[in-house]
């Protein structure tokens, strides 16, 4: 089988599939293969499976060897998941469609090897060294991408908030469906000398041309053939950014479009990215949104752009995140449509207080996804209630800091009050510690333990954390943390999941955050503590008295 790029430079004429060679010196740049596939295979022909049978094996690496024969109506759906992480997207999958096969893409060692452990098939590489054209792939269905955020969170350095950059990323983006073969145009005669433009005029000069004014052989309508490879598309985008962690944003386009060139009859395209992507930089959710909706790009149904909190179904930490949800046929589970005057003026009214006006390039914002549907909302789970510590306690998450005379608040922040929903975890919140009120910032003495604190994001406190050491001795607590900080909180990703796949989110999430926060009892509350200062038997007595769960019925709907 080959599995190489024909090359541009070859003397032979180039051919469309019907034998009509394209003018001039344009060959289109496609992923030469031969048509093998387990079908032709030999070794399976014997009733072998396709994971026993080197030939399948290496015909589909990197990806499962049963990869290499066409997917059968009724098997299990399969999808790619770029920047799959530790596996919180697939997690939250998981609870709401147990069927799918899927395959998820990490750089990150210690995340490919704790989604692993999780029991995800891993391809542990840098995407861009990954061709989206593989032949195992023509199966896909479904595409999730959580592409790094570093560049446009507010924890990073913020480069790709750069609007001379945004502009140029957002144009390169634009051109993906011409580029990557994805364009459907009304004329192709001019790709074999003919006398009109993609869209029917005629060209310039070929006035006299005997099809100018009719219809030849060579005229009609039809798909571009592609013109760059991936390699040319990522190069490209990273040439306009100067991060190129910005730049991997295209691959949102990049492997859509590249399955859809291949005839995968991929349906839906999910992606997760910091909010501020739509807060600060709108221009490339705009022109990711455009190449997936409009007439010049796929044409799909429905791409919607909003920000949600993980907080609001149901987990015991804020984490918003930008949520895009495209699918090529009809409208998701969820579907709701909302006035997008208001939601624009509600989503960059910090734009709107310092210029006057909005953006100049947005998203539409009229459409939205709503899992809940007038349904109740799950209860709010605070972080006491979540790790069964005393609500009246309190979190340090930055070691003891000097405090503030007027208001008698630590300065810097980093210290929370256990009686609500907790901030946005991060990587330093592997050494918070816990401590009664009363007790000065800084001085508390509870440890926060790493099952915890990946529960306050939303994971089992059985997920396998995997470390793999660089040196002797080892821990790598806070690589687990920072895996457990940059991870999709597992609610929301079962909520976005079942607006495209699966069963409704509902009932099995509702059941899952009582299980993961032990919401149907509360034991009583015995942590050790070793106090600073004389604490007297009545407040001892107060702090470890068992507490009475709320019943759900009565709990304050999540904001």
């Amino acid at each position: 089988m080959v599995n190489t790029l024909v090359p541009i430079t070859a003397a032979d004429i180039a051919t469309d599939e019907d034998g009509r060679p394209y003018a001039g010196t344009f060959r289109p740049v496609v992923h030469e293969w031969d048509g093998w596939t387990c079908a032709d295979c030999i070794v399976c022909g014997a009733d072998a499976r396709c994971a026993d049978c080197p030939e399948c094996t290496a015909f589909a690496f990197p990806y499962p060897p049963h990869w290499a024969r066409d997917r059968q109506p009724g098997e299990p759906e399969r999808g790619i998941e770029a920047f799959g992480g530790p596996g919180g997207m697939s997690a939250g999958r998981q609870l709401v469609d147990d069927g799918g096969d899927w395959v998820l893409i990490e750089h990150n060692r210690d995340a490919a090897a704790t989604a692993r452990a999780a029991g995800h098939w891993v391809v542990e590489a840098d995407i861009r060294t990954l061709d989206p054209r593989h032949p195992a792939l023509r199966g896909t269905c479904r595409f999730h991408g959580s592409p790094p955020c570093q560049t446009l969170s507010d924890a990073g350095k913020r480069s790709g908030w750069s609007s001379a950059e945004v502009i140029q990323l957002q144009r390169v983006m634009w051109t993906a469906s011409e580029v990557l073969g994805c364009l459907v145009v009304e004329d192709l005669c001019s790709l074999y000398g003919g006398p009109h433009h993609y869209h029917g005029d005629v060209i310039d000069g070929m006035e006299d041309h005997p099809d100018a004014d009719g219809w030849g052989e060579l005229c009609g309508g039809g798909t571009l053939p592609p013109c760059m490879t991936p390699d040319a598309f990522r190069a490209w985008a990273a040439s306009v950014v100067t991060d190129d962690r910005t730049a991997l944003m295209a691959e949102m386009l990049l492997w859509p479009m590249c399955l859809i060139q291949i005839g995968a009859p991929l349906v839906s395209i999910t992606m997760e990215q910091s909010a501020n992507l739509l807060r600060q930089t709108p221009a490339l959710a705009e022109a990711i949104q455009s190449e997936i909706t409009s007439a010049d790009g796929i044409g799909w149904a429905w791409c919607s752009w909003q920000v949600a909190d993980a907080a609001h179904f149901g987990a015991a930490t804020h984490r918003e995140r930008a949520w895009m949800v495209a699918t090529r046929y009809e409208q998701p589970r969820y579907a709701d449509h909302v006035d997008e005057e208001e939601a624009a003026r509600e989503m960059w009214a910090h734009v709107l207080r310092r210029t006057g006006r909005l953006p100049d390039w947005t998203p539409e914002l009229a459409r939205r996804i709503e899992p809940y549907q007038g349904r109740p909302a799950l209860p709010v789970v605070t972080v006491a209630d979540a790790l069964n510590l005393p609500a009246t306690w309190w979190a340090d998450t930055r070691g003891k800091r000097r405090v503030n005379p007027l208001t008698g608040q630590a300065l810097g922040g980093g210290s929370f009050p256990l009686d609500r929903v907790g901030p946005c975890v991060t990587a330093p919140w592997y050494g918070i510690k816990f401590r009664p009120a009363h007790v000065p910032q800084g001085e508390g003495t509870v440890k926060i333990e790493l099952p915890d604190l990946g529960a306050l994001v939303g994971f089992p406190r059985d997920y396998p954390w995997t470390y793999i050491p660089t040196r002797a001795g080892a821990r790598g607590i806070r690589n687990l943390a920072q895996m457990m900080a940059d991870g999709v909180s597992v609610f929301i990703a079962a909520a976005i999941s079942a607006a495209v796949q699966g069963t409704d989110w509902y009932e099995p999430v509702t059941g899952y955050q009582v299980m993961l926060y032990r919401l149907d009892t509360k034991p009583a509350v015995a942590v050790p503590v070793m106090f600073p200062e004389p604490v007297s038997r009545n407040l001892l007595c107060l702090l470890f008295a068992p507490r009475t769960p709320i019943p759900a019925s009565t709990r304050s709907p999540a904001v």
